[in-house]
């Protein structure tokens, strides 16, 4: 896979106002797609992009769990 690119992606975050800290650690962007996963609703994102999905069957492991999981996986650059 390809790696994360955390000073990119913290140059897009200051630019874009979300984001007003001089850095941002790999644990602290971990932390911040823990706790948007926490509070987002599945089932919302699933009706969003169930059209898009040729067998939506396999929209069925989405989950807080699985999500968090792959947070672990993440290389970063």
């Amino acid at each position: 896979g390809i790696p994360l690119n955390l000073d990119h992606l913290l140059s897009r975050a200051r630019d874009s106002g979300d984001w007003d800290k001089p850095t941002m650690s790999q644990e602290e962007f971990k932390t911040l797609l823990k706790t948007k996963i926490s509070t987002v609703s599945f089932d919302s994102i699933r009706e969003d992009i169930v059209r898009f999905i040729k067998d939506d069957s396999v929209l069925s492991i989405w989950s807080p769990a699985y999500f968090n999981d792959l947070i672990e996986k993440i290389k970063f650059k």
